[in-house]
C-alpha cells in the first residue's frame, strides 16, 4: 500500500541547522509527507540527552514553521522504556501513520527497519563538526558564543527556557 510518507528517525538531541538541511533535502527528493520520529523522547536531564521530547519537539516544528517547512512534516516522540531491538521497528510504526521509506543516520535503525521490511536511507552529512551536539554543547557550556549554530526559533526555545543553563549544569 502506497503512503507517500518518509520517516526521518533520530534524537535530535540539539535542532541545529545541520538537521534543517537534512529535512529539507528528504522533502526535495520527492513530494512525500515526512515524519519525524524523536527517539529516547522518554530520556531528559542528563548528558546524553539533556532535553525532553516535548523540548526538541517544540525546537523542530517551531523551526520548520518558521523556515515554512512544516505543512509536510508530522512530529512524533518514541518514548522508548520497554523497547527491545527485536520489537523497535513494530514500536515506531505504532506510533507514527503509515510510512514507506526510512531515514536515519544511524546504521542499527536502517538495519532493524530492514528486517522490518522497509526500505532505508542513510542521511548525507551536511556541514561541518559546528553542527554537532558535542560541539554545540561545547561552546554553550565553555560560555562561547553559539547561537549561530541553531536555526532563530531553536535559540529562542533555548534561551526563553534557560536550556543552556540546564547544559551547563549537567556539564559541571
Amino acid at each position: 500500500m502506497a503512503t507517500d510518507n518518509s520517516l526521518y528517525v533520530s534524537r535530535f538531541r540539539l535542532f541545529h541547522k545541520g538537521y534543517s538541511e537534512i529535512v529539507r533535502y528528504i522533502l526535495n527528493k520527492n513530494d512525500w509527507n515526512l515524519i519525524i520520529a524523536i527517539g529516547a523522547a522518554q530520556s531528559s536531564h542528563h548528558r546524553d540527552n539533556p532535553f525532553t521530547g516535548w523540548e526538541r519537539a517544540e525546537m523542530i516544528i517551531s523551526t520548520l514553521q518558521e523556515e515554512k517547512l512544516s505543512d509536510r512534516v508530522f512530529v512524533v516522540q518514541i518514548d522508548e522504556t520497554n523497547a527491545t531491538y527485536e520489537g523497535w521497528a513494530s514500536l515506531v510504526e505504532s506510533v507514527c501513520p503509515p510510512f514507506e521509506l526510512v531515514y536515519s543516520h544511524n546504521e542499527l535503525v536502517r538495519l532493524l527497519f530492514h528486517r522490518a521490511g522497509y526500505e532505508t536511507c542513510a542521511v548525507p552529512q551536511f556541514g561541518t563538526k559546528e553542527q554537532s551536539f558535542e560541539f554545540i554543547t561545547g561552546r554553550i557550556i565553555g560560555d562561547e558564543p553559539w547561537e549561530d549554530l541553531l536555526p532563530a526559533p531553536a535559540v529562542q526555545i533555548m534561551k526563553e527556557r534557560k536550556l543552556e543553563q540546564r547544559l551547563r549544569g549537567l556539564f559541571k
